[in-house]
Parts: structure tokens; C-alpha cells; sequence
């Protein structure tokens, strides 16, 4: 008996080990009284898309947007694979984090408080996301997001300051971010999301990354987009994207500090069709990124849900589709399909595919003539990389590609899984095409 006790024994400590875990990382069920490194457990998801969105969560840790435990934590409150109940855990996740932020800023501790603000204004950000974009929790968790971030802006010691800009007769959300330290030689970056992006998680994908290196900072979300249509609903998607990102460099080049000289334009997700339509009209952009490039987002989005789908769209509308069983249609496509229509302006997915049509940038790609960084993870998908070629070769301007690895950790969208890789290539390149 002792023997066979002690071989027991040493099997589970060869296992701690080697794996890093304790016992119960081998037995789930062991008694509470056992001694074990932690209840938590790494758990992702069966669906695609509901495990992107856990590691959009997990990716803003790199710049104090989440953290491993708290993500764990919210996701093990998610009942398997139901996106319905992912915004309930993720704002029950940020109430919580917010309100200690609160408690310990009255206490006298702004870094912590300061932590807490950012964290939280990201766990809105996740319930945002998969709440119905229709419903009234979707605009109460987005501005929740804005409140906590713009909370966390007042104990930087960057400068972040909230302004709108102008446009078409209304004003569309943004913010200006200066580093502490003062910008090099005004260097300048102008960032936009792209479609179920916001102003406030860009702080974490792409702003505090270029604060570090000095690099003003100018975000703003234009029509269609989320932090936009918090304010303006009524407000859509529009091919012509040039306009209202004209208006953002009209603001961002008339702020003190900002050398035209020295203006890039970065454009993630579907922001890359909207930079990529600003750089073929606007030749104040001095260095263009784009990730991924867009030239046809009918194609793109084909790329998605399917040719044969695309070109014979199935006969959904909006007033129908949440009586559609979920087993014709998962639930995570019915969100983006809603999402969808209220962001295009259409009420059917026939309707949503005719209306991508009008979103090319295809003919103009040679009038792009500023150096021009296009980036794509190796995991996006053939039509993204495609586009990602035809846009390197016809560009006019200098080019350099850089595709993301599997073995780098980053091959996924917008290289969500390694930010701080991605922002050192734009970074860097930009240091180099600006001068250091």
C-alpha cells in the first residue's frame, strides 16, 4: 500500500512539474480541501468567433485593458457557447471592477483607481459587443465604457482629452492624447477602427503603445461606428469615407504640437477600406497603415459567409430573423447580422449584400503615392490576403509588407494576440520613414 501511495504521490508532483499545474489540473473534481494551485481554469469556446472575442479581451492586457483572471473569471460565468449570456457576465466583471476603482480612489490610491477605470471601461466594451445591438443595454454598456475610460484619462499623466469634430452638421466622438513628455518633433498618428471597434479600445490596440514613443495621437469614429452611433444612430456606414476622415485631419492637424510634416493614418479592421479611401483623395497623409487593406468589401465579406451565400443571399429579414431557430441560424449570426443592418442602414440580408457593393476602393489604389505599410495576419483567409497583395502592387508609394505567423503568436485579426509585435512594426517603420 505505501508503494503504491508514494508512486501515486510522485506521479502527481512529476505533473506539477512539467505541466505547471497542480493536482487538480489533473482531476477537476478533487476535494476543496486538497491543496491545488487555483480553481480557475483556462477554458476557450467551441465557436470562432466567440474565442476571438475571449482573446480581444485577453489582447488589451498588454496595456492594462483586462487581466487573465478577471477575463477567466467572467467567461467561467458564461453558459457554453451562448453569446446571449457573454454581456451579463462581462458587465456584472465591470460593475465590479469599477466600483472598487471608486472605492480605492476615495481612499487616496489614483493608480489603482487608475487601473481598475481602464480595465473596467474594456469589460464594458466586451458586453457592448455581443449585447443586441438594438436593445437599451448596448447603449448603456457603451457609454459606461466611455465614462470609465475618460475616469481613468483624468489620473494619467499623458494628456487625454475628449473633443468632437465637426461634420455634416454634427459632431462625431474622438479624442486627442499628447504624451507627458511632449510629442518628437510632432509626430502624429490618426487611428481609426473599423467595424465593431471604439475610440476607447484603441487606447489599448494602438494609442498607448505610440504615447510611449512619443507620438500624438488623434482617434475619432465616424459614421456607422460604434462610439458614433451611441450618439448618432441615424448616422451610417458610407462608402465615401474620405469626407469625414477629411474632417478629423482638418482637427487633428489644427491642434498645437501636430507637424503636418509628420501626419500618419492607421486604419484597423474595416478601417482599412476607410484609410485606404482616404489616402487615394487626401495628400495631406504623409504614412498610411493599413490592417488589414480593404479594397472590396463585397469580396471580403464573401470571404466570410461564402460566395454562393453572398450571391444568393438567403431570404432573412430583420423583423424575422430572432424567430429563426437557432439551429438554422446560430445565435453569434444573428448579432452580426442585426448588427449589421443597423449599421448599414438596411433591414435584410439581401439588402445588407447589395449595399457592401458600393464599398470599393479598387480603382483608385495608384493615386496612394505616401510610403505605405499594409499588414495581415497569415490566419485571416485567402480573400484578405489576396486583397492585401493587389492593394501592395498597385500602390504607387513605397511599400513594405509585413504578414503576421502562426509562430509569432499574431497570425490573427489585427494581430490580436500579440499587440505589442504589431505595434513595434508600425512604430518602428514609422520612426524610420519620420526620421528617429
Amino acid at each position: 500500500m505505501m508503494r503504491r501511495e508514494l508512486l501515486s504521490a510522485a506521479t502527481t508532483l512529476a505533473a506539477i512539474h512539467v505541466l505547471g499545474g497542480g493536482a487538480a489540473a489533473q482531476d477537476t473534481s478533487a476535494s476543496a480541501s486538497r491543496v491545488q494551485r487555483s480553481t480557475t481554469r483556462v477554458a476557450s469556446f467551441q465557436s470562432g468567433e466567440l474565442d476571438f472575442q475571449l482573446m480581444r479581451s485577453l489582447g488589451a492586457a498588454n496595456y492594462h485593458g483586462a487581466t487573465p483572471g478577471e477575463v477567466f473569471a467572467a467567461r467561467a460565468a458564461i453558459p457554453d457557447e451562448d453569446p446571449y449570456g457573454w454581456p451579463f457576465a462581462m458587465a456584472a466583471m465591470a460593475e465590479r471592477v469599477l466600483q472598487r476603482g471608486r472605492e480605492v480612489l476615495s481612499r487616496g490610491h489614483p493608480i489603482s483607481a487608475r487601473e481598475d477605470f481602464l480595465r473596467s471601461s474594456m469589460y464594458f466594451r466586451a458586453a457592448e459587443y455581443f449585447a443586441d445591438p438594438f436593445g437599451t443595454e448596448s447603449l448603456q454598456w457603451g457609454l459606461a465604457s466611455r465614462d470609465a475610460f475618460l475616469a481613468a484619462a483624468k489620473l494619467m499623466a499623458d494628456r487625454i482629452e475628449a473633443v468632437q469634430v465637426s461634420f455634416e452638421g454634427k459632431s462625431l466622438p474622438g479624442y486627442f492624447m499628447a504624451p507627458a513628455s511632449g510629442a518628437d518633433r510632432g509626430k502624429t498618428i490618426v487611428i481609426l477602427t473599423g467595424f465593431d471597434g471604439t475610440g476607447e479600445e484603441l487606447y489599448f490596440q494602438a494609442a498607448a503603445a505610440a504615447l510611449e514613443r512619443r507620438y500624438n495621437v488623434f482617434i475619432a469614429e465616424g459614421p456607422g461606428q460604434v462610439g458614433c452611433m451611441r450618439l448618432h444612430p441615424e448616422l451610417k456606414f458610407r462608402p465615401d469615407y474620405e469626407k469625414p476622415i477629411g474632417a478629423m485631419l482638418d482637427v487633428a492637424l489644427a491642434w498645437p504640437g501636430v507637424a503636418a510634416e509628420r501626419l500618419a493614418l492607421y486604419g484597423i479592421s474595416f478601417g482599412g477600406y476607410f484609410v485606404t479611401r482616404a489616402g487615394e483623395n487626401d495628400p495631406r497623409i504623409k504614412a498610411l497603415i493599413v490592417n488589414s487593406p480593404i479594397i472590396d468589401l463585397f469580396a471580403y465579406i464573401a470571404g466570410f459567409i461564402g460566395p454562393q451565400m453572398a450571391n444568393d443571399p438567403p431570404s432573412i429579414t430583420l423583423a424575422e430573423v430572432d424567430s429563426v431557430p437557432d439551429s438554422e441560424f446560430p445565435r453569434t449570426a444573428k448579432l452580426s447580422f442585426k448588427s449589421a443592418c443597423r449599421r448599414f442602414g438596411v433591414d435584410s440580408f439581401a439588402g445588407w449584400m447589395a449595399r457592401l457593393k458600393d464599398f470599393t476602393a479598387a480603382s483608385s489604389l495608384a493615386a496612394i503615392r505616401c510610403p505605405t505599410l499594409p499588414m495581415v495576419g497569415a490566419g485571416e483567409g485567402a480573400e484578405a490576403l489576396a486583397q492585401f497583395e493587389r492593394y501592395a502592387a498597385t500602390v504607387s508609394g513605397p511599400v513594405t509588407k509585413r504578414i503576421f505567423t502562426v509562430q509569432e503568436g499574431a497570425d490573427m485579426h489585427c494581430q490580436l494576440g500579440n499587440l505589442p509585435l504589431s505595434c513595434a512594426v508600425i512604430y518602428d517603420w514609422l520612426d524610420e520613414v519620420f526620421g528617429a
